[in-house]
């Protein structure tokens, strides 16, 4: 895009033309020689308001930026801006769909409208890909697919920049240079950071892809040739789910300080990765001191879980507990919902240190060799209605 004049500025922003006028008073922008503005200068706009709206003064930001203390060079690993040539209005009647859907999805995917309720070109594009690639979707699907994937970037995005203030902002604020420098080197740092970024989400996108792809296939393909007649039904054994969690985690994360607890989630966390690349588990999600996982059988679950136990305390030295529960469950959005997960929590809750405790449901429709179970009886679990009998999962002796 070409250098911008002031008028251009606002409505890229978009403004009011004399707040752009206040930045460039107090020095917060600075046009050209010819009076226009790089298109970068958006971006310091907004920065500017973000500003504001936190209350910080930009008055002190301004002192700060003619001293030479704070700097903003967005342009280095933020996109150029575009233009918002559409309204919702105008895509939803091209669409023949009603505009305050378009304005739902939007808010769902993370981009809520704007105040003067226009758009850009390529959120159009991609509403409108949305809509006519899921005509068979409800609104409410709609909206469930735009919630799935909004939110999981937003996490994913504000990870990364955690991830990022870790790695480089926090270490080069302890180097022995100048804050000039230091300021230069983190923006060079979020430079090539973004370009990592940009290109690595997109490439691992595509590769889970083709694994999930192949896997989905394999399982509806198998119901298919039992529906169609093709090969006999099969028996079926029920999911599981597992709870694991790190037993006396927020005593240790009040004794050692927040940073010793990330470490500990850390280090959970390459554990949990390993198991599900070797043993067929996979995280749903996590749970601060814990991780919920879905198997496809309570034997498998059982058996990573005796793994799981033991590989967690040698990587953290922190122990671990895990419940497992098994039966049908609701997957919505990336995660599983029903009795059979409520019950699965409880029972975790309620196992001790090193332990792996499992339902009758879970034990009956396991199939392991090597596991031993031990009674523990019927036991109350809060929130639970009735009792739950439950037994100890240990390695088989001999």
């Amino acid at each position: 895009m070409a250098r911008v004049s002031v008028e251009e500025l606002s409505g890229l922003v978009p403004c009011p033309l004399d707040r752009v006028r206040r930045l460039e008073r107090l020095g917060l922008l600075a046009p050209g020689e010819d009076g226009r503005f790089p298109p970068a200068a958006v971006h310091v706009v907004r920065l500017m308001e973000a500003f504001e709206d936190a209350g910080l003064s930009l008055d002190d930001v301004a002192r700060g930026v003619a001293s030479g203390e704070l700097s903003f060079p967005l342009g280095l690993f933020l996109p150029e801006p575009v233009d918002a040539p559409e309204t919702y209005e105008a895509v939803a009647a091209r669409l023949g769909r009603p505009p305050d859907l378009l304005r739902r999805l939007s808010g769902e995917l993370g981009l809520p409208p704007a105040a003067d309720d226009r758009l850009r070109e390529e959120d159009a594009e991609l509403l409108s890909l949305l809509v006519a690639r899921l005509d068979l979707a409800t609104d409410d699907e709609l909206s469930r697919f735009a919630r799935l994937y909004g939110g999981s970037v937003q996490r994913l995005v504000t990870s990364g920049l955690q991830f990022f203030d870790q790695v480089f902002r926090q270490r080069v604020a302890g180097y022995d240079l100048p804050n000039e420098a230091k300021d230069r080197l983190v923006y060079e740092r979020a430079a090539g950071y973004t370009e990592l970024v940009s290109r690595l989400v997109p490439w691992l996108q595509r590769r889970h892809r083709e694994h999930s792809v192949l896997e989905y296939i394999v399982g509806v393909t198998e119901g298919f040739m039992e529906e169609r007649g093709i090969t006999p039904r099969q028996p079926r054994r029920p999911p599981a789910i597992a709870f694991l969690d790190l037993a006396g985690y927020s005593t240790l994360a009040e004794e050692r300080g927040d940073e010793a607890a990330a470490e500990l989630a850390a280090g959970l966390a390459s554990v949990v990765q390993e198991a599900a690349r070797t043993q067929g588990c996979r995280p749903v999600k996590w749970l601060g001191d814990g991780v919920m996982f879905h198997f496809a059988d309570s034997g498998r679950a059982i058996e990573s879980a005796l793994d799981l136990v033991e590989k967690t305390e040698r990587a953290i030295s922190v122990p671990a507990r895990i419940g497992i529960n098994a039966g049908a469950v609701v997957a919505q959005e990336g995660d599983y919902f029903g009795r059979t997960v409520n019950v699965a929590a409880r029972i975790a809750d309620y196992a001790r240190p090193r332990e792996v405790l499992v339902s009758e449901d879970a034990k009956r429709s396991a199939a392991v060799e090597d596991v031993e179970f031990e009674l523990i009886g019927d036991v109350p679990l809060k929130g639970v209605s009735t009792s739950v009998r439950l037994h100890r999962a240990i390695r088989a002796h001999g």
